[in-house]
């Protein structure tokens, strides 16, 4: 079957997507929303009754958690109407007033999505949550149905770019990658087309692709949200990453408590194989591949490249030192290429449309979109994806909204477990590669969490490293004793039996850990401690000489 083929035949098997005079309606919902499923039937239940020509579709998540289910409506002729936490109730009033009988509801709607404005509703532009973004791996989240590979082909021009990348030799794939200057989302940020040509130069028989979604932050969910929502994007660009490469044989690490995308993700790959997209000679070309899922236990240290391929060979997650890179000696010793789940996202998109797309957003090194999740001490909690460049103030101000409890921001935390934190007065920094080294700090996992002017300074410290120090693998001395020590004298601090020399043990010890662990979690575990030190010394003082905690004023 080749690529034409494929299309028509997903054309076939959802006709109703491209029927102009079918309205369709997408429930836009997390999994594990009960709510979901009841707007689901209350929809079909009333416009069975109204007689009315139109199809409920449940898609995954946008990511805007506390908005969901969000309701899309696109009725023939009108523009798009999004309506957010919608129930049964409102369900049946969206079918008899809008869809029977013509109004809108513009007491009920969030925006109108498309050119034409809808008196009394906003338009999706109007809207810092939307116009701030630029969803380039989050692209179809919320807008498909991640368990029906037709969508994604018919609405998301899904495994074109595959088909795309098919059609060049591996030579031209890994430049194309190089125009478009992304860099790998896992963190580090090291230059994806770079990784790629090293792989594929190297010998030593077969290779294998590995992608690496594991929500490693336990605050993180770009993995989850991908899997659950939009799991054929990751598919596709595992599968180009492989060809660009020569690899046969795909892993996709996962983790293990994401019950729900486990299922999706199986029965996703499951469809492509039905399509050709996988196995021998996909799309009637010579690359055969297969894509083995594989659970894995949670925790700080699986993000790590080097410890991820311990546990696939069956070993404890452990990093060892690198002598050289996976991409040359990876699993079973072969040549392996390693991405994040964010990383492929953006591949396949890259290859629907061109590099010069993709290069064109974004700023200095840092090309394209970061995905981040908002936490702590915010009003909205969302998932989102915005433009390199985009400064933490605005993506907290704009888009998280006020502080809770009116206390104002202390603190905010970048970058996962291992950022540093910024005060009030430096949330001006963008959010890039560059500023990120310049301040001495990580992208780390994206995600940011906000602490309040109630909070002490010394006590997240203490609670960032004693969470550092459970995951350690325990493996170096610098990480297993380093961790230990600095929750020990932070918790002396915290509870008022510091002394002031303890502040010099403590940069002590970040400099050791900084330059004497294996791999990149015990390197940058010192982050939350000298950050804090440098922005918040006056906690630290209060609890050293005045033995009293700031936070209790």
């Amino acid at each position: 079957m080749n690529f034409k083929q494929v299309c028509n035949r997903a054309q076939a098997e959802c006709e109703y997507l491209s029927d102009r005079d079918c309205i369709k309606i997408y429930i836009a919902s997390l999994r594990d929303n009960p709510a979901a499923a009841h707007v689901h039937s209350s929809f079909q239940s009333d416009i069975g009754k109204g007689g009315l020509k139109a199809r409920v579709i449940t898609t995954g998540s946008y990511g805007y958690y506390d908005l969901e289910p969000m309701i899309t409506v696109d009725k023939p002729g009108q523009s798009q109407i999004l309506y957010n936490n919608v129930n049964p109730e409102i369900a049946t009033e969206i079918v008899h007033d809008y869809l029977i009988n013509g109004n809108p509801r513009p007491d009920l709607a969030y925006c109108s999505i498309g050119d034409d404005k809808t008196n009394g509703i906003p338009n999706i532009s109007e809207l810092p949550l939307f116009n701030l973004q630029n969803r380039i791996a989050l692209r179809n989240c919320g807008s498909i149905d991640p368990e029906d590979i037709n969508h994604y082909i018919v609405r998301g021009k899904g495994y074109a770019g595959l088909s795309h990348a098919l059609q060049l030799k591996q030579e031209d794939v890994i430049r194309e990658m190089k125009k478009s200057g992304l860099r790998g989302r896992g963190g580090a940020g090291y230059f994806t087309a770079d990784k790629w040509r090293i792989c594929h130069d190297a010998t030593g028989g077969e290779k294998y692709s590995v992608c690496n979604a594991v929500d490693a932050d336990p605050q993180a969910l770009t993995a989850w949200l991908l899997l659950e929502s939009d799991p054929h994007s990751v598919l596709e660009g595992l599968l180009i990453g492989a060809y660009a490469v020569g690899a046969s044989h795909c892993f996709i690490c996962v983790n293990a408590g994401y019950t729900h995308a486990v299922q999706i993700l199986k029965k996703s790959i499951g469809q492509i194989r039905r399509y050709n997209l996988l196995g021998k000679n996909i799309l009637d070309s010579n690359f055969s591949a297969e894509i083995e899922v594989r659970e894995v236990s949670a925790g700080l240290v699986s993000g790590e490249e080097t410890a991820l391929l311990s546990v696939l060979e069956g070993k404890q997650a452990i990093p060892y030192l690198r002598t050289t890179y996976p991409a040359t000696d990876g699993y079973q010793n072969k040549p392996t290429l390693i991405n994040n789940i964010e990383t492929l996202a953006n591949v396949s998109a890259i290859f629907q449309n061109n590099p010069e797309w993709a290069s064109g957003i974004g700023t200095g090194e840092s090309r394209g979109t970061k995905v981040m999740t908002l936490c702590g001490k915010m009003s909205r909690k969302y998932t989102v994806e915005v433009p390199f460049g985009t400064t933490l103030s605005t993506l907290i101000q704009d888009i998280g909204g006020v502080v809770t409890g009116g206390k104002g921001i202390k603190a905010v935390q970048f970058g996962g477990p291992t950022g540093a934190y910024y005060d009030v007065d430096s949330l001006d920094i963008p959010v890039s590669y560059e500023a990120m080294e310049e301040a001495d700090s990580i992208i780390g996992s994206g995600t940011i969490e906000v602490f309040d002017g109630s909070t002490c300074a010394v006590e997240i410290a203490r609670d960032a490293i004693a969470y550092i120090q459970s995951q350690s693998c325990g493996k170096c001395v610098f990480g297993r004793e380093g961790s230990y020590q600095m929750s020990d004298i932070l918790s002396d601090i915290a509870g008022n039996k510091g002394r002031p020399e303890d502040l010099d043990l403590l940069n002590e010890l970040c400099e050791g850990m900084r330059t004497g662990c294996i791999c990149n979690l015990g390197r940058t575990a010192p982050n939350p401690v000298r950050s804090s030190l440098r922005l918040f010394r006056d906690d630290y003082d209060a609890h050293i000489k005045e033995k009293r905690c700031p936070a209790n004023r």
